[in-house]
């Protein structure tokens, strides 16, 4: 793509009809901003800038060159975009738009003043791109009514150059601005990753009942079941089974390992480990390979070393675990002494039996 592009992405204004203090393109979509997509969108084109308007919530966006404030107006996007031969501009509250829309729209335009994407109804949708020439002739003296494409489409016409037209598709014409937008946009999404998944040789029991995020890493072989919930940065590696009734957030599964009825977040699992049912492992807790942690157990920010077994209504907090070790019903490791928190040390192979209270710091 031509190395005077210049991107816009939009991602500060407000819809009254989300009633929310967070702008539409900031609400996520599979967990991710919508925005971000619109932006990753956009950086596959390789745009020689990739500004995005934004105020101060905007700031968990990434991969953009600039952000310019959107108090700052058409001079500010000037000053960003200086040196760029065409403008392309995207709103960020359209997740489902993708980078060939946007090529499209780039090689539709030609030498024309103006490009923009029309819905099936004909109506304009979505992202459009000009001149930057005759752009910021005419953005400068916009109408007071705001609607900067309208104008823009007027102007072209009027001076004998009509917009170039781009047929976009119902997803990627479908905007955010109230929550049946956002519903429908994370349902189109939701599908789009599984079939990707599902292409990758992932097995989904009953998709329907799944839910994941964009940024969740899924290797072939793994095996998902009903009710389950992978959020955030979630990698499961190959032969692993979730679920069913999971949740996962940020959670690393190791292979061969199985998470029934149970959640996992922030820690990761090793090989050939059982979690479950109904046990929580979290805090930045480390399951080594082997273990068994079933009902009701908790693990948080513990190390726990490989061969493991933690069956029931067992506490291990704060806690490194050597191999082998067997934690009985009802052991609890008393981490907490009203001010800070404290390690507890099991040794390898030891046997912590039933109801034992283990007040740290202790070694065993």
């Amino acid at each position: 793509m031509s190395a005077a592009l210049g991107v816009v992405v939009l991602a500060a204004e407000r819809s009254d009809r989300m009633r929310s203090a967070l702008p539409p393109a900031l609400h996520a979509v599979a967990g991710v901003p919508s925005a971000q997509y619109v932006i990753d969108a956009a950086r596959e084109l390789s745009p020689s800038r990739l500004v995005v308007v934004a105020d101060e919530q905007g700031v968990a966006l990434v991969g953009a060159d600039r952000c310019v404030a959107a108090q700052a107006g058409a001079e500010g996007l000037r000053e960003a975009l200086d040196g760029c031969a065409s403008v392309l501009l995207a709103r960020g509250d359209t997740p489902l738009v993708g980078s060939d829309l946007l090529r499209a729209l780039i090689e539709a335009r030609g030498d024309a003043p103006l490009a923009l994407a029309t819905s099936t109804d004909g109506e304009r949708a979505g992202p459009w791109c000009a001149d930057a020439g005759w752009l910021w002739d005419h953005f400068d003296a916009e109408t007071a009514d705001g609607n900067v494409l309208a104008s823009l489409a007027a102007a072209a016409q009027a001076e004998g150059h009509p917009a170039c037209t781009v047929a976009a598709d119902e997803a990627a014409s479908l905007s955010i601005d109230d929550r049946a937008g956002l519903a429908r946009a994370e349902a189109i999404m939701r599908e789009r990753l599984i079939a990707a998944h599902l292409a990758a040789g992932v097995t989904f029991r009953d998709p329907a009942t799944v839910y994941l995020d964009r940024d969740v890493r899924l290797e072939a072989d793994v095996r998902i079941e009903p009710n389950c919930y992978l959020y955030g940065k979630t990698s499961v590696a190959t032969g692993a089974v979730i679920g069913p009734g999971a949740t996962l957030r940020n959670a690393n599964v190791g292979p061969e390992s199985t998470v029934e009825h149970s959640v996992v977040e922030d820690s990761r699992v090793g090989r050939g480990t059982t979690v479950g049912p109904y046990a929580h492992v979290r805090g930045g807790a480390a399951i080594g390979d082997g273990c068994e942690i079933h009902n009701y157990a908790e693990v948080k920010n513990s190390v726990v070393g490989d061969g493991v077994k933690m069956h029931h209504f067992s506490y291990l907090g704060d806690a490194d675990v050597g191999e082998g070790a067997n934690i009985g019903a009802g052991a609890v490791t008393v981490n907490f002494d009203g001010k800070a928190k404290h390690r507890t040390h099991i040794g390898v192979r030891a046997f912590v039996g039933c109801d034992t209270m283990l007040i740290a710091p202790v070694s065993v």
